[in-house]
């Protein structure tokens, strides 16, 4: 267990009073790592959205927004997420983290083999943005 006093926040209150996002906490979790046998962000996108076909949902800190992929979809669908600033004040629960749900599509693909290379977001990397994110949902 790592101990608080060593971690750096990100963003205060997530979901709730003293209820932090840590530096260590953004990007792939240990779990997504695990199954995936790496802890190269490439491995874990290949194992997870490409071969098992899981949709993805993460909040971007660096610009506030929440995102999904919609591996259900044909074509798949990047979207940005369906925010409801006055549910909360806090961002966590702003967002259902749904692919489902209806948002902003930013891109679509035929193949999932794509998204990696192409997906694009505030001309950044999928690897720089996820690097970057909170993952709210893998399912």
């Amino acid at each position: 267990m790592i101990e608080k006093t060593n971690r750096k926040v990100v963003l205060h209150n997530f979901y709730g009073e003293g209820r932090d996002i840590y530096e260590d906490e953004l990007g792939w979790r240990a779990d997504s790592k695990r199954e995936a046998g790496s802890v190269v962000s490439r491995d874990i996108f290949r194992f997870e959205i490409e071969e098992v076909g899981l949709n993805l949902a993460f909040y971007y800190l660096d610009d506030d927004t929440f995102y999904g992929i919609h591996r259900e979809s044909y074509p798949i669908v990047c979207k940005v997420l369906p925010r409801d600033r006055s549910r909360s004040k806090y961002v966590g629960y702003q967002c259902d983290g749904d692919t489902h749900a209806d948002g902003k599509v930013i891109a679509s693909f035929d193949d999932e083999h794509d998204i990696w290379d192409n997906l694009k977001i505030n001309g950044h990397s999928l690897e720089e943005v996820l690097r970057r994110s909170y993952i709210i949902g893998l399912n």
